[in-house]
């Protein structure tokens, strides 16, 4: 069959997989597709036929609402599924504060109160109501008057599972990503699926979530088996061009072929060339090279970027189709030496790194600025500034409901209001008197210049036109969701991706699946010999391998150009 009868070919069953979605009278459906299937405008065509503003669609990648927004606004409500759960308790209780920090806070109060250590959110995620736990959990946020991310979650579940009309009837429901939810997760989506018509879409070759959140594909696996949902498919990919589509296919037939992916939901995945022939045809081949040190790869990512042809940057900056023209995928110690050499050359690029959910005084600040009685306010300024056994005697106090303002001293209240009196005066423009900076400085000591520097209104910058060029680095987790031109996958030995080649999770497999799927244009996987040098400390470092998983990649794909040092780039 030559191309022509491929596409007319493919054209045709993408067209009548389209319509028996559409055309299905099914109140429950599920798709599960390879990356670039057209997932998004299947949603749209979908909920187009359900009008009237009662339509919800949901997933739980936060950068995947802002791209579904622009197609499906004007159709459904959608959202991140926490800020979801988040809308119906405000609906329901009234004004309720999220806060990130509330974990953090309830673990050392269970520390503090002599509890055994517990994952509050592990439990919350496994739905394990034993052991009292959970019910600690919702105590003391109740006392703090804020939730988390998963409480959030539990607490609708709960309430939804007593009283079913706190969510009202809804048309079309759709659901994003369902591989990477968990138990806590899959149970809201079953009561909330009693609501209306559900489609549910998932790639279970995907699922890049470890255990930390109880994520597993096992949960899609599941639900394709149960005979519940009608199954339909989107076989075609229009984002990446043909090499990465058989790339794809051929990491996982070896995968299957080693027994990883034991349980894969089968799946067809074809590059759809009515729309990819072009780039299939410019980009044959993906491009490996083996760099002697980690400094080195920035050094060979510049050289290539500087190569990318004016239409790849002009079509990644269509508007209301824009993506960024360079993804940069691979571990921090990479990265950050990327970010180093490419920052003076293009000050456009973005390091998306997974920030730790710390908390210090500011935050306690901000609390009481907004309430002066906020009990999670004065916890997290008490933490930092009294000392650890009156810490743990007011803490022991609390439990029994009394507010935490009332259990410190009035001389320690009286500073902190001072302090909240000086950083409204800060924040209003205004200097602080020699006389209030000393004040300040007593009350809070090192933390002063902090507070100062915080609260201190910021001038706001002029808006700059964006650099058509938008490079974005981020880790293998961070690049879900992603849809890139040319993508740079960096590290890629064994030690990293995976961490054992004697041991191999198939969470691994999919990471460096899905960062190859994030491709339009082409793909670069870049190995290095050393991290640093080949001899440290008059000791020699061995070397390292190339990944294993590109061995699972047929060599008819591969242009390999082979070693790189850094005076190649000179």
């Amino acid at each position: 069959m030559n191309r022509s009868e491929i596409k007319a070919r493919q054209k045709a069953e993408r067209k009548k997989c389209l319509e028996e979605i559409l055309r299905s009278d099914a109140k429950k459906k599920l798709i599960v597709s390879g990356p670039g299937t057209g997932k998004t405008f299947t949603f749209g065509e979908l909920l187009r036929l359900e009008p009237g503003g009662t339509n919800l669609a949901l997933t739980f990648i936060k950068r995947l609402v802002n791209d579904m927004e622009v197609t499906l606004s004007p159709y459904a409500e959608t959202k991140t599924f926490h800020a979801y759960c988040k809308k119906i308790l405000h609906q329901q209780n009234g004004k309720i504060e999220l806060n990130p920090y509330l974990t953090k806070i309830v673990e050392k109060d269970a520390q503090i109160l002599g509890k055994k250590p517990s994952r509050f959110d592990f439990k919350f995620y496994t739905l394990d109501e034993t052991g009292g736990e959970i019910a600690f959990y919702l105590k003391r946020g109740d006392y703090y008057g804020v939730v988390s991310f998963n409480d959030a979650v539990y607490r609708i579940y709960k309430i939804l599972k007593k009283k079913p009309d706190l969510i009202p009837e809804l048309g079309q429901i759709v659901i994003d990503e369902y591989q990477d939810f968990n138990l806590l997760e899959i149970s809201f989506i079953k009561e909330l699926s009693k609501k209306g018509s559900i489609l549910i879409v998932g790639d279970d070759d995907q699922a890049v979530y470890d255990n930390s959140r109880a994520a597993s594909p096992k949960f899609l696996r599941n639900l394709h088996k149960a005979g519940q949902f009608t199954k339909f498919q989107l076989p075609f990919c229009n984002r990446c061009p043909e090499v990465i589509v058989e790339a794809t296919n051929c990491l996982i037939k070896v995968a299957q072929r080693n027994s990883y992916f034991r349980d894969r939901i089968p799946k067809r995945y074809e590059c759809y060339f009515e729309d990819k022939e072009r780039d299939s045809t410019r980009y044959p081949r993906i491009i490996m090279c083996k760099c002697t040190i980690a400094s080195v790869i920035p050094k060979y990512i510049l050289k290539e970027i500087s190569r990318i042809r004016q239409e790849d940057i002009d079509e990644s900056n269509i508007e209301g189709k824009e993506y960024p023209t360079v993804l940069i995928v691979g571990q921090k110690q990479y990265l950050r030496e990327i970010e180093k050499q490419l920052k003076p050359v293009y000050p456009q690029i973005s390091y998306v790194s997974k920030k730790e959910e710390e908390y210090n005084i500011i935050e306690g600040y901000k609390l009481i600025l907004n309430d002066e009685k906020s009990n999670f306010g004065w916890r997290i300024l008490a933490e930092f500034l009294i000392k650890p056994d009156k810490l743990k005697r007011i803490i022991s106090k609390s439990e029994k409901g009394k507010p935490i303002i009332d259990l410190l001293s009035k001389k320690f209240v009286e500073n902190q209001l001072k302090v909240i009196e000086a950083i409204r005066v800060i924040q209003s423009g205004e200097s602080l008197t020699e006389t209030s900076k000393l004040s300040l400085k007593r009350i809070t000591g090192k933390n002063a210049d902090l507070i100062i520097e915080f609260f201190t209104p910021k001038e706001i910058e002029e808006e700059v036109e964006p650099l058509p060029l938008r490079i974005l680095l981020t880790s293998f987790v961070g690049c879900k969701g992603l849809s890139v031109g040319h993508v740079f996958i960096v590290g890629a030995n064994n030690g990293s991706i995976p961490r054992d080649p004697d041991d191999i999770k198939d969470i691994e497999i999919s990471k460096f699946i899905v960062a190859m799927t994030r491709t339009r244009k082409q793909c670069h996987i870049i190995t290095n010999k050393w991290l640093v040098a080949p001899v440290i400390k008059g000791r020699r470092v061995r070397p390292f391998d190339e990944s294993i998983f590109t061995s699972w990649i047929p060599a008819r794909l591969i242009e390999n150009r082979g070693n790189k040092a850094a005076k190649d780039f000179k």
